[in-house]
């Protein structure tokens, strides 16, 4: 008797064991998954920051350009204005 009880006992602690494991591993490749998933997503928003970056970077170069006074007359010209020091031909 107290050999089937030793038996059982052994066999609801490997069933046990077993049960743990696989709920483990379980919990562990969800958790992989999910850590994979949001690398990708930081490295999507990576890229996406040095998009918009590039983006503020030649916005930036072009706001500089049109702030020149070289830009200024020529837009002031192409609007049919003189400036100072211009000579009319008429």
């Amino acid at each position: 008797m107290e050999e089937q009880k030793i038996k059982r006992v052994r066999s609801a602690f490997i069933v046990g064991a077993v049960l743990l494991l696989v709920i483990l591993l379980a919990v562990l490749t969800f958790q992989i998954v999910k850590i994979s998933k949001e690398k990708k997503e930081l490295q999507l928003l990576k890229d996406e920051i040095a998009r918009y970056q590039l983006l503020t970077d030649e916005e930036r170069d072009d706001l500089e350009a049109m702030d020149s006074r070289k830009w200024i007359e020529q837009r002031a010209r192409e609007l049919g204005l003189s400036l100072e020091g211009d000579y009319k031909l008429d």
